[in-house]
C-alpha cells in the first residue's frame, strides 16, 4: 500500500536506480515498481476501533587503520560513474579537495571469460585517484550473465564465483588504501533482482567478506550499503554473523527531510548493531556510503542541495560517521526534469555547482580541524560543532541551525577561528583537549554503555579536571602535559527505548566549561509497551525485539487502583488482556518489573478516545468514502468492506482494503466521506493491521490548521499477521507540504 509517491516537500521515493528525491507539490511518479514487477493481489486489514492516545500531563572505535578519523577532509567524498576521467576532469576533481571516490566495480565488466579477470580499467581509476589525493570505495556489485542467469547470485556456485572475485579484486589492490563495499542497495528488488532476500544476501556477503579478508587480511569491508535504514533487513542480516566478519556497516540515508534528522536512525542502528555483533565488535563503525539531494525541477533549489552538502558531512561527523559519500560528483545528463540528471556536485562541462562551491569552502577552511565536540545549544535545533587543529592546535567553532522559520544564513554552517585573544579561547581550549568518541552508546542488560575518555593538560600549571555522568563523576589532578584515561560506566537505565539523552558535565579547576551536547544511549533489548481498548478490557502488547527472556509482573494503575498480571516472555511478542476497573476513556499508565520489583518499562499517563470518521460496526461502510488509485485507472477500485475477524483477533471488527496493482508506480487510499477531526492534545493514533507480508509500504496522512499536509511513514508491510502501527501525530517524520511548511502540526488536525 502507498508504494513510493513522490512530494515536493519531505516525500521521498525510491526511483529506477534507488535515489531519493523530492519533487513538485502533488504527486508524481516514474519507473516501475522496485518491489513488485508484476500485478499482485494485494489485502490489508485494518481494524475499527482506531484509537487515539491523547498525553494527560560511543562514536564506534575505528576497526582498522583505514577507516579515516573524523578529521576533515579524510572521510568526505562523493560518487562517481567513469574509470577513465574525461580531459579536465580530474583537475576539478582535486581543486575540491575531496579525500574518496566511490565507485561500482562491476564484476561483468571485470570477468567476462570464467576465471579470467581484467582489472585495466579499475587500475587507470585507481592510478587517477591517487595523483589526486583520494582513495576508491569500490563497490563489489550486480550479476554476471556467466552465473545464476545475471541476477544476484543465490546459489552456492554463484556465490562462489562471486566471492572469488572480490578476493581478486582485494589482492589486486592490496596496499592501495581501497574500502571495499559488498553490494549496493541489497534490499531493492532493482539492484537485487529478481526481489530483495535477506538470506540470499547475508549468505552472499559472508562468503565475499571472508574472500576478501583472506586475500588481504588489512582490507577494510563495508556492507550492507542498505537503500535507507530497513530494519526487517539489517535484523535478518546481522544475525547471520556477517557483523564478525566486516569493518563497518553501511547505509544510504537518503530523505527529504534536512540531514540532520538521520541522528535517531543512527542511534537505533546503533543499538542494533551491539545486540547483534560478538562483545568485541559491538562498537562497530556506520558509514554513510550514499547520500544526495537532487536539484531537478521542483526538487531542491541549487542553493539547498550546497547548504544541506555541508550539514550532511558535519551532522555525520557529529553522530561519530566520519565517512560520508555524497552523491553524485557530477549530473548524470542534461534534462532538468529528470531527478537521475541533478544530483552531481558539477555540471556536465564540470563548471561547478553551489554544491561543489560549498564543499570546496568547507575542505579548504577546516583542512586537517578534527572534530571534537558538539556544544549544547539554546535548543535542539542549534548546532555548534567545535574542530581542533592537531592535538593543540588552533580551534574552530561551525554553527547553523535548522529552524526553518531562521533566516537563510543563519541556517548555513558558518566557521569561527576561534583567537587566542577571544573571551572563549581558553576554555574551548580546554574541553577539546578532553575527548571522547562521538555519536550514540548502546546499553544492556548486564552491558552498561562506557564512555572512554581522554584528557590531556595543555597549559603550563597543574589543573584538576572532571567528568560526570549522571550521578558518576571522576577527578584527576593532570600535571602540564600529562594525559590521563579513564572509562566512565554510565548509569544503566529501564528496558525502556525512550531514555532521555544523558548530560555530560566537565569542569576544570572546578569550574564548569562550556556545556555540551548530552549522550544518546540506546537500548539493545528494549521492551515495548503498548496497550488498545477492546471492548471492556486492554489489550496490552509488550514487543521483545531482542529475544531475550524475561520474568516479572504487569501493572496497570488507574485511578489510585491497580492490576497486577504476571508475565513471562521468551521472544517475540507477547499479548496480555486487562479487564479496566470501570468503563474505558479514564487515564491510565501501566508498569512493568522485574522480579526484583525494578521498573524496565513504563508508559506514560494516557487516555483512549475512539477515532472519529470510521464506522463503528460491520455493515456500515458509508463512513469511507473512496478507494482511490492512481496511475492505474484501468483498473475500477474495489468497494471497501467491513469484516468481522476471527475468534482471537486483536482486531474484532475491521475494514477489508483490498487492491490490485499492475507495474508503476501507484498508491492507493482510504478516505472518510466527512472531516474526520484529531481531538486536541493527541499524539499519536494506534491501530491494528493485519498484513500479508506484500512488503509494499503503508503511510498516513494528516492536516493541520494551515493546510499543510503531513505523511508519516508507517513502514512496510513485511511482516504475515497482526501488528500494532503507531502514526506519530507531532511532527513530520515521515515528510510535510504546504500550509506553513514548517514541519509543524498546528493544531486542530484532521486526517486526510
Amino acid at each position: 500500500m502507498l508504494p513510493n509517491p513522490l512530494y515536493r516537500r519531505g516525500g521521498t521515493a525510491v526511483n529506477d536506480r534507488g535515489r531519493r528525491f523530492d519533487t513538485g507539490e502533488g504527486e508524481c511518479y516514474n519507473g516501475v515498481n522496485p518491489l513488485k514487477e508484476s500485478p499482485m493481489r494485494r489485502r490489508v486489514v485494518l481494524p475499527l476501533f482506531l484509537a487515539a492516545a491523547a498525553s494527560l500531563g560511543v562514536q564506534p572505535s575505528v576497526a582498522r587503520a583505514q577507516l579515516p578519523p573524523p578529521t576533515v577532509p579524510e572521510g568526505f567524498g562523493v560518487n562517481i560513474h567513469f574509470t577513465d576521467p574525461q580531459p579536465g576532469e580530474m583537475g576539478r576533481f582535486r581543486e575540491a579537495g575531496f579525500r574518496l571516490a566511490r565507485m561500482d566495480l562491476f564484476w561483468s565488466a571485470v570477468e567476462r571469460t570464467k576465471g579470467v579477470y581484467d582489472f585495466a580499467a579499475y587500475d587507470r581509476l585507481v592510478d587517477h585517484l591517487a595523483k589526486a589525493g583520494a582513495r576508491p570505495l569500490f563497490i563489489l556489485d550486480y550479476g554476471n550473465a556467466l552465473y545464476d542467469d545475471n541476477r544476484a547470485p543465490h546459489t552456492d556456485a554463484g556465490r562462489a564465483a562471486f566471492a572469488r572475485f572480490a578476493g581478486a579484486a582485494a589482492a589486486r589492490y592490496r596496499g592501495r588504501g581501497v574500502l571495499w563495499e559488498i553490494w549496493n542497495e541489497p534490499n531493492l528488488a532493482q539492484f537485487w533482482k529478481p526481489g530483495p532476500n535477506p538470506r540470499d544476501y547475508a549468505a552472499l556477503a559472508l562468503a565475499t567478506a571472508k574472500a576478501v579478508r583472506a586475500a588481504d587480511p588489512k582490507a577494510t569491508i563495508l556492507a550492507p550499503g542498505s537503500s535507507g535504514f530497513p530494519w526487517e533487513f539489517f535484523e535478518t542480516v546481522f544475525r547471520s554473523g556477517l557483523l564478525a566478519h566486516i569493518d563497518a556497516v553501511s547505509v544510504h540515508p537518503y530523505r527529504g527531510q534536512a540531514p540532520e534528522t538521520a541522528a535517531a536512525d543512527y542511534a537505533r542502528l546503533r543499538a542494533l548493531i551491539a545486540r547483534h555483533a560478538p562483545p568485541a565488535r559491538r562498537d562497530l563503525p556506520i558509514v554513510s556510503s550514499e547520500w544526495g539531494y537532487s536539484t531537478v525541477v521542483g526538487g531542491v533549489s541549487e542553493e539547498r542541495q550546497a547548504q544541506y552538502l555541508v550539514r550532511q558531512w558535519l551532522a555525520n561527523l557529529s553522530a561519530g560517521v566520519n565517512v560520508s559519500i555524497f552523491y553524485d560528483w557530477r549530473d548524470d545528463g542534461d534534462d532538468p526534469k529528470e531527478n537521475e540528471h541533478r544530483f552531481g556536485t558539477v555540471r556536465r562541462d564540470f563548471e561547478p555547482k553551489p554544491s561543489f562551491l560549498a564543499a570546496r569552502k568547507l575542505i579548504a577552511d577546516l583542512s586537517r580541524y578534527t572534530f571534537r565536540h558538539r556544544l549544547l545549544g539554546k535548543t535542539d535545533r542549534d548546532w555548534r560543532l567545535l574542530f581542533q587543529k592537531g592535538d593543540r592546535g588552533d580551534l574552530a567553532l561551525v554553527t547553523w541551525t535548522t529552524d526553518e522559520t531562521a533566516p537563510e544564513a543563519a541556517r548555513t554552517p558558518r566557521i569561527r577561528n576561534v583567537r587566542a585573544a577571544d573571551a572563549d579561547f581558553r576554555d574551548l581550549r580546554r574541553l577539546a583537549a578532553i575527548r571522547y568518541a562521538a555519536g550514540p552508546r548502546a546499553e544492556g542488560t548486564g552491558r552498561p554503555a562506557r564512555l572512554s575518555v581522554v584528557m590531556t593538560n595543555p597549559e603550563a600549571a597543574s589543573a584538576r579536571v572532571g567528568i560526570a555522568v549522571g550521578t558518576r563523576e571522576h577527578r584527576t589532578l593532570l600535571a602540564p602535559g600529562k594525559r590521563w584515561e579513564q572509562a566512565v560506566q554510565l548509569p544503566l537505565g529501564t528496558l525502556r527505548d525512550d531514555r532521555p539523552p544523558l548530560p555530560v558535565r566537565l569542569t576544570w579547576d572546578n569550574k564548569p566549561l562550556p556545556p555540551v551536547a548530552p549522550l544518546v544511549v540506546r537500548r539493545t533489548d528494549p521492551l515495548l509497551v503498548t496497550a488498545t481498548p477492546r471492548g471492556p478490557d486492554l489489550l496490552v502488547t509488550v514487543e521483545n525485539p531482542a529475544r531475550t527472556a524475561f520474568d516479572g509482573t504487569l501493572t496497570l494503575i488507574r485511578s489510585g487502583q491497580k492490576t497486577e498480571r504476571p508475565l513471562k516472555i521468551a521472544n517475540g511478542v507477547e499479548r496480555v488482556e486487562i479487564r479496566l476497573p470501570s468503563p474505558g476513556g479514564n487515564a491510565h499508565h501501566l508498569r512493568l518489573a522485574d522480579k526484583q520489583k525494578n521498573d524496565v518499562a513504563r508508559t506514560p499517563s494516557r487516555r483512549y478516545l475512539p477515532f472519529a470518521g470510521f464506522p463503528a460496526q460491520a455493515g456500515a461502510a458509508a463512513g469511507y468514502g473512496r478507494l482511490l488509485y492512481v496511475e492505474n485507472a484501468a483498473r475500477k477500485p474495489e468497494p471497501l468492506e467491513v469484516i468481522r475477524t476471527p475468534a482471537g483477533s486483536p482486531a474484532p471488527t475491521a475494514l477489508a482494503f483490498p487492491y490490485d496493482f499492475g507495474k508503476g508506480w501507484y498508491y492507493a487510499q482510504a478516505v472518510p466521506r466527512k472531516t474526520a477531526p484529531i481531538p486536541r492534545g493527541a499524539v499519536s493514533l494506534v491501530f491494528w493491521a493485519h498484513s500479508d507480508g506484500s512488503g509494499d509500504y503503508l503511510r498516513a496522512r494528516f492536516r493541520d490548521r494551515t493546510g499543510q499536509t503531513f505523511q508519516p511513514d508507517l513502514g512496510k508491510l513485511d511482516w504475515k499477521g497482526w501488528r500494532l502501527v503507531t502514526v506519530a501525530l507531532t511532527g513530520a517524520a515521515g515528510g510535510s507540504w504546504g500550509g506553513a511548511n514548517d514541519g509543524v502540526p498546528h493544531p486542530p488536525l484532521a486526517w486526510d
